[in-house]
């Protein structure tokens, strides 16, 4: 038995003696991890503390624009490389920390580059970084705090969107980038100014120094409400959900602004604005109508100016790659002077899910009319690609 135990004994503080060697990061290895782990701090994005987190995102979107323009003493073709102003190229940084199970506090700053400007393009300027330096310069989207309640709701305060921002270009579908792109914002300088057509837009005032609240989603409803810029406020209620096999999203929204130095409104009277917009899909088929429409007014205007846009296509997973959206749409602008466009549009939009990425190419016809006689047309087709990150 004492020869025995003594074996035993031997292979136990041999196996350990094994283990231990085994398990030595002494020497090389150690060094060798020590100099790994200190190139990963060096490469890595830091942030000042650890209570409140740091998310880097963003995107790029370019696309190439091919425009034929006549009437109104303009008779020209061009080709064109250009930035979009909705859904542009921007990054930005924006984190959170908890309070406690209720409450959490954020941020958010979002930068975003124009350098070749669809808005800006004329015919004698594709206004690239080379000819306009000033349009280099980084545009501030969002810069602000924010403190939220699960149960009351969030609130933010800085450079943010304003309730009625973006209640015009609700979807439920995946074609706005290529809307966005055929539409007046790409060769919205050509419309305006050289065909002397009006000042397309949908009446949102975007994204101004507010102070914003949102209350929480309830039955699918959420109410905003904002204020700022001495003085300009505005009000709007979303809805989104899902029912019976029809996917719904919708909102509407009403503002004023009396203030000159925002770019929206002047001084008194104030500018009115009511817009807003609705999408559905019925999902088993992909089939989808997508409507927007608004009406700005003052007192010191002639009339109205109002506009409405009905899109409408099919949205399917044809290939591996990722969802396909064809579309068709239909638009009218009126202004207050009498100056008026009507346009019609094709477009598809192909997803690579695999990288983020959104391939488009589109096509937008435009008949104009500056309210004193002027008629010109316009034809825009516009191919590019955006990529997330």
């Amino acid at each position: 038995m004492k020869r025995i135990s003594l074996v035993a004994m031997m292979a136990v503080a041999g196996l350990f003696s094994t283990n231990a060697m085994a398990a030595d990061l002494g020497g090389d290895c150690c060094a060798d991890l020590e100099e790994r782990v200190a190139e990963l701090e060096a490469t890595t994005a830091r942030k000042g503390n650890r209570k409140v987190s740091l998310t880097i995102y963003g995107q790029v979107t370019t696309g190439v624009m091919f425009w034929d323009a006549e009437g109104n003493g303009i008779d020209e073709s061009n080709t064109y490389v250009v930035d979009p102003q909705t859904s542009g190229t921007r990054f930005g940084f924006k984190g959170k920390a908890s309070i406690n199970s209720e409450w959490s506090a954020g941020y958010q700053i979002e930068l975003q580059w124009q350098t070749a400007d669809a808005n800006k393009t004329t015919p004698g300027n594709s206004l690239t970084v080379d000819s306009d330096e000033s349009l280099d310069a980084p545009e501030f989207r969002q810069a602000h705090w924010y403190i939220q309640s699960s149960r009351l709701g969030k609130i933010r305060v800085g450079q943010a969107d304003t309730a009625n921002s973006g209640i015009a270009e609700i979807s439920v579908a995946n074609e706005l980038i290529a809307d966005a792109m055929s539409s007046s914002h790409a060769g919205l300088g050509i419309i305006r100014n050289d065909l002397a057509g009006p000042a397309i837009n949908n009446f949102e005032f975007n994204r101004q120094n507010v102070v914003r609240y949102d209350t929480p989603t309830m039955a699918g409803f959420v109410f905003s409400a904002a204020w700022g810029e001495d003085d300009l406020w505005d009000v709007a209620l979303r809805y989104a959900g899902e029912f019976g096999g029809f996917k719904v999203a919708a909102g509407i929204a009403y503002g004023e602004s009396t203030d000159s130095s925002n770019g929206i409104g002047g001084p008194d009277p104030a500018i009115e604005v009511v817009n807003g917009g609705a999408s559905v899909m019925h999902m088993p088929t992909g089939l989808f109508v997508t409507v927007s429409a608004g009406q700005r007014d003052r007192d010191t205007f002639a009339d109205e100016e109002v506009f409405w846009h009905l899109n409408a296509g099919i949205e399917q997973k044809w290939f591996a790659l990722g969802k396909t959206t064809v579309f068709g749409m239909v638009s009218e602008y009126d202004d207050a002077v009498e100056a008026s466009a009507q346009s019609w549009g094709l477009g598809v939009v192909q997803k690579i899910d695999a990288a983020a990425m959104d391939l488009f190419i589109s096509y937008r016809s435009y008949e104009l009319d500056n309210g004193a006689g002027v008629e010109s047309d316009f034809d825009a087709v516009v191919g590019g690609g955006r990529i997330k990150f």
